[in-house]
């Protein structure tokens, strides 16, 4: 493909834009701190400011280009979002963060029977996240008639402010938790039951199909940025597994759709939702990996440790287990049985045992957790990744990522493009415009690997003991501490 073509990503850390050309080499990235404000119940953020941020940084990229691109695709974080007046484009309320605790209550509602019928329509587990929650909350909280008002993403919002359309895509119109995947279509039934319709809500398109102009460039939504990134990383292995190593740890594969005709399987404790080049994705994830040692590197020393120092400690480590079982519950656990009352723990620890023999451990305990998402994932649809692809901050501990391979007995594969989910974005883009090969193109130097962890045997047995003999029994154990114990599947 001649030319090039950019991506933006509306994070929660920063908010980026790239400009790459079509053999996917990265020419310019334009990157700054996504900035909130205080608002009720904790921070927000300005529609304006990121409107302003994002208009920067597309002009600092067109002005940089070699030539006009040929799109602007759009991935970011799902479920933040604000409410618009539908005629005049106005903004009538600040923009919610996915995390922001304001609509708890809303979420808290529903009952666990809804909640089960729920999650096979839509495969999601019932989360005050949601942007339906988040609509009522301000529409109350504002004093709005839901008339008139339109319910956006904040990646949609991006998109109408180049566009001036009201556009939406099937992953972002999913974590609104009143989109129906299976069907396609807005839950017309629950949306009357909240005093809403489908004119609440924008048009939903597919994945990077555009949706009008920006100076005469196609802008098209591209979808959720964990779906994006795994978009690009699997585009020539589809029966891999894409894992976003970062605070939280994501792992994300596909799954074709006649694996799901009869609806998702809530017993499975994994996510599910549509992808962007059909089908669908499962989703697991473990809450407080990256989170876990930021945990151990500032708040269990006397004084913040630099990552350097770290390094240099855990190289000099053997391989195979420390004997110290952690569970990796610092924020309550996610998949597969979302209990966010659960704690974290550090088992079997004794007076042999050191700081650095402790930090081993708890990259040891996420990689334990992992494992258990990914038998789920076996057992429940049959599935069993052969490779699994990891881009983000935790890729450069090579410690952790050896560890990664012996406890999962896999292969982990570091692509050579660190903007995975930029990269994957505009590759979603090329591919819906000039069709798949100008994608594969695209895509060829960026998805090639830099870094390779294949298991050692003998670490990896010792590790696979260590799991079935004392992981899952000390999960059992501790989570009966908390509240009701549920059963490991």
């Amino acid at each position: 493909m001649q030319g090039t073509v950019i991506s933006l990503d509306i994070g929660t850390t920063h908010l980026k834009a790239a400009l790459f050309d079509g053999s996917g080499a990265l020419l310019r990235l334009e990157k700054e701190p996504t900035p909130s404000i205080p608002g009720e119940g904790g921070a927000v953020y300005d529609p304006a400011a990121f409107r302003a941020i994002v208009l920067g940084q597309l002009e600092r990229l067109l002005e940089s280009s070699p030539s006009v691109p040929v799109g602007i695709c759009v991935t970011g974080m799902a479920e933040a979002g604000l409410i618009l007046d539908k005629k005049t484009g106005e903004p009538k309320s600040e923009l919610l963060p996915w995390f922001h605790p304001g609509p708890l209550p809303l979420a808290d509602e529903l009952s666990a029977e809804e909640s089960d019928r729920l999650f096979r329509s839509t495969g999601l587990r019932n989360s005050f996240k949601y942007g339906i929650y988040k609509y009522r909350w301000l529409l109350s909280r504002r004093s709005l008639a839901p008339e008139g008002t339109i319910w956006l993403s904040v990646c949609d919002y991006i998109v109408f402010c180049l566009t001036g359309e009201y556009v939406t895509d099937p992953s972002f119109a999913a974590r609104t938790y009143v989109y129906d995947v299976q069907s396609e279509r807005w839950d017309a039934e629950r949306l009357t039951a909240y005093g809403l319709t489908s004119e609440n809500f924008p048009r939903v398109l597919p994945s990077g199909v555009p949706a009008g102009t920006f100076r005469g460039i196609p802008v098209a939504v591209g979808g959720h940025d964990h779906v994006c990134a795994a978009f690009g990383l699997l585009f020539s292995d589809p029966h891999g597994v894409c894992d976003s190593a970062g605070t939280s740890e994501t792992y994300v594969g596909l799954l074709p759709r006649e694996k799901l005709r009869e609806g998702f399987p809530p017993e499975s404790g994994l996510l599910y939702g549509p992808f962007v080049d059909g089908g669908f994705f499962f989703m697991g994830n473990v809450p407080s990996s990256g989170h876990s040692v930021e945990w151990f590197r500032k708040r269990l020393q006397l004084s913040p440790v630099e990552y350097r120092e770290l390094d240099e400690r855990t190289a000099r480590l053997s391989s195979g287990p420390t004997g110290i079982l952690y569970l990796p519950y610092l924020t309550g656990m996610g998949a597969p049985w979302y209990r966010p009352e659960l704690k974290a723990a550090l088992l079997g620890v004794s007076e042999a045992h050191d700081g650095t023999q402790v930090l081993k451990a708890i990259f040891e305990g996420i990689q334990y957790q992992a494992r258990w998402l990914l038998e789920i994932l076996e057992k429940a649809h049959g599935v069993s990744p052969g490779r699994i692809v990891c881009a983000g901050g935790s890729v450069k501990n090579r410690l952790m990522m050896q560890i990664k391979a012996d406890v999962l007995n896999r292969e982990v594969n570091i692509p050579a493009q660190s903007e995975a989910t930029l990269s994957g974005c505009a590759a979603l883009f090329l591919e819906r415009s000039l069709g798949r090969d100008a994608a594969a193109a695209f895509l060829a130097g960026a998805a090639a690997d830099s870094e390779r962890y294949l298991p050692a045997p003998d670490a990896a047995a010792m590790y696979a003991a260590e799991y079935v003999r004392r992981y899952l029994p000390a999960v059992r154990a501790v989570s009966g501490l908390w509240e009701e114990r549920p059963e490991t599947k």
